[in-house]
């Protein structure tokens, strides 16, 4: 379990930062943040924000009614210290809660209602402040604001002067830096990775790299792509009897130069006789 700070109450007669009197709300009870089973009420000091719960009444070694809200349906929100930002994300209807006239919450109200738990001391309910945005402000600090159903404004928004604020802070906020914030300067982006260098290009390695016209993978000449990779033009054979082609002037090419087969060596037809003749 982690060791707490000392306790803040989330309301007192005033509105703003604790101890703020310059106007008075009507209702004289309170409403404290604390964890989910009411173990450490009036906490100030959060890891998380999911961590934050409101909690009706006071410590357990006070009766519920020391610091008691009046009966009702109250709406909450969470804000940036000042204010000026709200950060509860949903909608106005999904923070609604009710107090009893004992002073502590029994009911959240409506579809979309918070997650809650169970107080420990007084036995009422804790309802969870999140989902809220995280704050603006550098140091993590947030404000919850408390204002019965009937007190919020036409517009949606909590009065000052009706509404119940305490500030509380949360270690794993991460700050959205404002135009009033010292923010650190971001991380310099990793520099790229060179590309590689392409490999020399190489005659006989079969590929037609720049300045080659052929490359046949070898740098043997006389195969139509000679040893610096360029096409060669080979000349057609002289044609000759015996070659196998009937060329001009001849009558006959049997592909050899020997008589007596049909076609002489000249490449000209025989003509046998019969012996008779």
């Amino acid at each position: 379990m982690r060791n707490f700070l000392p306790h803040l109450a989330l309301a007192v007669a005033g509105f703003g930062c604790t101890g703020d009197s310059t106007s008075a709300v009507e209702s004289e009870g309170a409403v404290f943040t604390g964890t989910e089973d009411g173990s450490a009420v009036n906490e100030n000091h959060y890891d998380a924000k999911e961590d934050v719960y409101l909690d009706g009444g006071p410590g357990p070694n006070a009766p519920s009614s020391a610091a008691a809200l009046d009966e009702g349906d109250y709406y909450f929100q969470v804000t940036d210290p000042s204010g000026k930002t709200l950060l509860s994300s949903d909608d106005l209807e999904c923070r609604k809660f009710h107090i009893n006239a004992d002073g502590v919450i029994d009911a959240v109200l409506g579809a979309c209602a918070h997650a809650t738990g169970v107080s420990s001391d007084h036995g009422g309910i804790t309802v969870q402040l999140f989902p809220y945005a995280d704050t603006p402000n550098n140091g993590g600090v947030y404000k919850a604001w408390v204002t019965l159903v009937a007190d919020i404004g036409p517009d949606g928004k909590f009065k000052h002067n009706k509404s119940k604020t305490d500030n509380f802070k949360v270690d794993d906020a991460t700050p959205e830096c404002g135009d009033d914030d010292e923010c650190p300067e971001p991380e310099p982006e990793p520099e790229p990775e060179p590309e590689p260098e392409p490999e020399p290009s190489c005659c006989g390695d079969g590929h037609v790299d720049a300045g080659e016209t052929c490359d046949d993978g070898n740098t043997t000449a006389g195969d139509g792509c000679n040893a610096t990779c360029q096409v060669e033009v080979i000349p057609e054979p002289e044609p000759c009897c015996g070659d196998g082609h009937v060329d001009a002037g001849e009558e006959c090419d049997d592909g050899n130069t020997t008589g007596g087969d049909g076609c002489d060596s000249v490449c000209k037809i025989e003509h046998s006789c019969p012996t008779s003749c």
